[in-house]
């Protein structure tokens, strides 16, 4: 045995079996070949960087591994594997990942926590999406760079300060702005400082507001009859104001007729009013009082309207002779010589007085017919 161990070749053995041995429990704990895995899959727009073998990662942590890469239908079907204590629950996402453009990609799942239903392994993913090529992004450099070159003004001289003149212009309209906007902002802080205010505001006018609705939904006939109504009301307003507009108009053409007037007139007006005043006077010291002058006027109205013959409308003037009214001691020897001269010329009055017309009677006795 002495022998044996003391062989450099024993030595030499054990070494490279101890070499195995490490090798063999590093592969144990790092890949864990023996622990539980579930397989899914994915249907991928593209498998551009992504091979069997990559690992499958749930936020950046390695936890499966893809098996297989394939056509399917115009899109990438892709066979993935995860530990069973990392199965996928809910709504899940795929979608590869890199580090670097040029790197192998990796397959990124995310998947809902909590106690959800198990994702159905007879299901693909189909909720998936890959990063932009590198094409792409070089295309959609160039385009940036474009844009960046038209907003230079690119090689014309004359556009070449436009951006530099925009800026310019933008410092100039905010120059001495800064402390109101510093204002502003510790306005606003102070504002978040105490948000409670704020929200108890806003439900004080969502309340009001609630409130303001509730009436309008307790009397909505009343205003649906309002504003249906208001047409022909609105109406009448237009055609008022069109009369209004007329008579303003009118007052702009007699309000200078009456100011040359006033102001040619004005002083031979007065004066004849002041004229007027003895004789209004006169007139109110014979008139006992405002009714008998208010007495007298339908009076005045019957005579005018007497003056025209009903049938024919010819002007015509009703006349009545005098009468003379006679003693009542003389009365009945004068009727008496009257009646012989002229037949009904001699009347007794209601008082005892006898009264008869002197004209008829006096041309009567001349011989008048």
């Amino acid at each position: 045995m002495r022998r044996l161990v003391s062989a450099q070749g024993f030595v030499t053995a054990v070494g490279v079996g101890l070499v195995v041995l490490l090798a063999l429990v590093g592969y144990v704990v790092v890949a864990d070949p023996l622990r539980a895995t579930i397989s899914y899959c994915a249907d991928m727009p593209d498998a551009v960087g992504l091979y069997p073998g990559n690992h499958v990662t749930m936020l950046g942590v390695p936890v499966g591994t893809v098996t297989a890469v394939e056509p399917r239908n115009g899109r990438a079907r892709v066979e993935f594997t995860v530990a069973a204590e990392h199965r996928l629950r809910g709504e899940v996402l795929a979608t590869t990942v890199s580090d670097t453009l040029v790197a192998d990609r990796e397959l990124e799942v995310l998947g809902e926590s909590g106690p959800l239903p198990e994702w159905s392994r007879e299901s693909c993913v189909t909720n998936t999406f890959t990063p932009k090529s590198i094409s792409e992004t070089l295309r959609a450099l160039r385009a940036f760079s474009g844009l960046a070159d038209q907003l230079n003004g690119g090689d014309n001289p004359a556009d070449q300060d436009k951006l530099r003149t925009g800026l310019q212009s933008f410092a100039g309209a905010t120059a001495g702005t800064g402390p109101q906007l510093n204002q502003t902002i510790r306005d606003l802080a102070t504002a978040l400082k105490r948000p409670d205010a704020a929200i108890g505001n806003i439900g004080s006018l969502i309340d009001s507001f609630a409130t303001i609705m509730s009436s309008v939904a307790v009397n909505w006939a009343d205003i649906e009859t309002a504003v249906t109504q208001a047409a022909p009301g609105i109406t009448l307003i237009n055609e008022i104001w069109t009369d209004v507009v007329q008579i303003v108009q009118s007052l702009t053409v007699i309000l200078p007729w009456l100011n040359n007037l006033s102001r040619k007139y004005g002083y031979d007006i007065l004066n004849g009013l002041d004229e007027t005043i003895p004789y209004l006077k006169l007139l109110s010291a014979n008139v006992a009082g405002l009714q008998q002058l208010l007495e007298t006027l339908p009076v005045l109205a019957g005579a005018f309207t007497n003056t025209l013959d009903p049938a024919t409308g010819a002007p015509r003037v009703n006349w009545a002779p005098p009468k003379a009214a006679l003693p009542p001691e003389q009365a009945g020897l004068i009727c008496a010589l009257l009646r012989s001269a002229t037949p009904g010329s001699c009347r007794a009055a209601a008082n005892g007085l006898v009264d008869t017309d002197l004209v008829p009677l006096v041309l009567g006795l001349a011989g008048a017919p």
